[in-house]
Formats: C-alpha cells, structure tokens, sequence
C-alpha cells in the first residue's frame, strides 16, 4: 500500500480531516459573503452622502444667478463667461458685476463709467444716465434685449448687468433692500453700504455704527458707545488721560485739578490765612511767632498780669507797662499780626459782661496803636464770661477770668 496525503491510518483520522475541511470552507463563504456585502453597502452610503452633500450645496450663495454647483467662486459675484468668478474686464478697479461701462474704463465714483452727462457714448441714442448700457448699444433702455440673459427682458429688468430673479424684478436676492446682494451682505436684514459690505456706515471700523456711536470718527468700544475708553468717567479718554483712574478736567490732562498752594503746607490758599508762611491748619496756615523764652514772658505777664480799674475799661499805670513791652515785640517781627481778646468773670449781667471784655480788649488795641502799632496788623473781640479758665465761684478763680490774651501770628 502506497503512502500519500490521503492514507489514513483508521477511519476516524479521515472523518476528522474532512470534518475540518468542510469547517474552513463554511468560514471561508461567510467571510467572503458578509465582507463583501458590508463594502457594497459603505459605498452605498458614500454615494448617499455625495448626493446629500451636492444637494445642500444648491443655491447661490453669492447672489450673481449662477447656482452654486457651477460657480467657481460661490462666494463672490461674478459673471457666467468666468465661471461665475469676478472679472475688470477694463481694468479701471470696479468689477464687472457692478460696472456699469465694462468694456470702458471709468471712475468708481461713476459706477465704472467716464462722465456721462450729456454723453451718448456708444450711438444708440440713450443718453447719459438714461442708458443703462452706456457702452454696448441696444435699444431696451439702452441696452440689447435680456442683456445679462436672467430671464427678465431690459425694460422691466431693475438690473439688466447682473442676473437675478423674476420675483425680485431681476436683481439679485436682497433681503434689507440695500443694494447689496444678500449673498455678498454681511448683514443681509439690516440696510447698509457697500463700503461696508452691505452693513450700517461705521465710519471709525470700531464694530459700531455710526448711527449709534458717539464717536463714529474715533475708534472705541462698545460698552462705552463706540468711544475710547474711560475708565474714570471724566471725560478725558484713558489714551490721553494722565490720571485714568482718577476724575479731572481736560485743562489738567484729565488729573484732579491742582489746588494752589504758594507755601506748600496743605492749606489751600484760599483758606490759608498765610499764604506765603508754612503753618499747621490748625493755626488756619500760619505759623507760630518763633519768639525767645523771654519774649514769650512777656506775652504770659502780660495775659496774667494786664487789668483794669474797677467796673471800667481804663488801664492801671503798671498795665500800660506791660501792654507797652507788646509793641515792642510788634516792632521787632514787622510781619506778625496780634490778636487781642477780652474776657471778664460771671459777675454781673452777661450783657454787660460782653460789652466791658470788647472795651478791655480795644482799650489794649489803641494803647498800642498810639506807641506806633499799625492798627491794620491787630484785631481786637470781646467774648465777655464765655470763656473762662478757671473756677467763678472762687475768688481766685473770678481773677483769673478777668483776662485780656495776646497771640502773635502770622
């Protein structure tokens, strides 16, 4: 007996071979039968999706009449000749589709045409801004019949150079009624520009339209109305504004304004009561009399010690004495002015009080102005029992009410 592939040794190693055998092949057909049924079915799906794709696609997006699916430039407009794609075939920088004299160069501010007033420029016997087709005759308005081929003869055709539709005269579809076709308007319900590409003038380009921005020829921001910032609310834009956090007029650069102040001390000039002298603002800007120890005893003998004969406003000889020593003082700080205050106890009516501490403290006054005290460098007050420093029940304490004070000052 032959040895081949096919000997089998007992019957089972043959039923085993071809049991196996007929297992490869039954997964081999399922493979092969539900793998090529899946890529039929995929490619079946693509197809779905190309034709969903070129369906959605139908439409003209730029408004110039040509659909989509044969516009090479679907978002500009354009001409049909150039595949739907814009063209200056005069080469004066105005397109084709908004050139009313495309094959003749012209002005923008014309539309694309010379000047045409008066100007009958092709011979058909339009003249002037009665041609709609200044440089092509024909005899619809100027132009030949169905110029731009949209279906809507010349004379009814509100724009026989650029296709459109029947139910929009012949123009292109313009929602806002602007003149800009909506495929091409930025802000299609919103009347606009075509410098602005169909939206509101924004004169600055700042987002805000001049007719809502209070500085249509200074770019801002919105939240401040279309002006620059100013964060300080003065008015002064935080640009120029030397102070942005802090109100101040335009005079000083947008900083609080500068108070005067000639001696620097704080005090206002117009509160400083000197100008010209430092001093503390509790003293009004003036400062204290920067005097000697003895000088300053003088002052004190002369508060403690100055009276009066009784019930009266005259003078004791030995307080004359004392008041004279102040003029002197007076004499020796020519800039210092004295200020001369009366004061009595609360004996008697306080009427009366009142009047005797005035008397007392000008009585003082001209004893000095007579030893050559100019009397615009004093004052003189009566404050009367007001103001007293010690204790009117006591003996002692009623003297020491009875006073005239003196201060020196600037």
């Amino acid at each position: 007996m032959s040895n081949t592939p096919f000997d089998f040794k007992n019957k089972k190693d043959r039923n085993d071979f071809f049991i196996a055998l007929f297992v490869i092949l039954f997964f081999g057909w399922l493979f092969y039968y539900f793998g090529y049924q899946r890529n039929t079915d995929l490619d079946l799906l693509e197809d779905d999706v190309a034709v969903a794709s070129i369906a959605t696609d139908i439409g003209d997006t730029d408004g110039d009449g040509i659909l989509n699916t044969s516009d090479t430039c679907p978002l500009q407009p354009g001409l049909a000749n150039a595949g739907g794609c814009p063209r200056d075939s005069d080469g004066d920088g105005v397109n084709d589709y908004y050139d009313r004299c495309p094959e003749t160069q012209g002005k923008k501010k014309n539309k694309g045409c010379p000047e045409l007033i008066g100007q009958d420029m092709d011979g058909d016997g339009f003249v002037g801004e009665a041609d709609l087709c200044p440089d092509i005759a024909g005899p619809d308005n100027g132009c030949p019949p169905d110029f731009d081929k949209d279906g809507v003869p010349n004379e009814v055709d509100d724009c026989p150079r650029q296709k459109g539709s029947v139910a929009n005269n012949g123009c292109p579809p313009d929602q806002d009624l602007d003149g800009v076709p909506d495929g091409i308007d930025k802000c299609p319900s919103v009347a606009g520009i075509k410098e602005n590409a169909g939206c509101p003038a924004d004169t600055d380009r700042d987002g805000v339209y001049d007719a809502e921005d209070k500085c249509p020829n200074l770019a801002g921001i919105t939240a401040n109305a279309g002006c620059p910032a100013d964060t300080d609310k003065d008015g002064v834009y935080d640009s120029e504004d030397k102070c942005p956090k802090e109100k101040g007029p335009v005079s000083n650069g947008g900083c609080p304004a500068k108070v005067a102040d000639k001696d620097g001390d704080g005090v206002p000039d117009e509160l400083d009561k000197c100008p010209n002298r430092a001093g503390p603002a509790s003293t009004k800007g003036c400062p204290e009399v920067e005097m000697t120890v003895a000088e300053k005893k003088v002052i004190s003998d002369a508060i403690s010690s100055v009276v009066f004969l009784p019930a009266s406003a005259n003078l004791t000889e030995y307080s004359k004495g004392l008041v004279t020593k102040i003029a002197a003082l007076m004499k020796k700080y020519p800039d210092a002015k004295l200020r001369i205050s009366g004061h009595t106890d609360s004996l008697g009516q306080a009427g009366d009080n009142l009047t005797l501490s005035r008397n007392r403290a000008a009585s003082c006054l001209n004893l000095l102005a007579n030893k050559g005290v100019d009397k615009n460098r004093m004052s003189s007050q009566g404050f009367g029992e007001t103001k007293p420093i010690a204790d009117n029940n006591t003996k002692a304490g009623r003297q020491k009410n009875r006073r005239v004070e003196f201060e020196l000052y600037y």
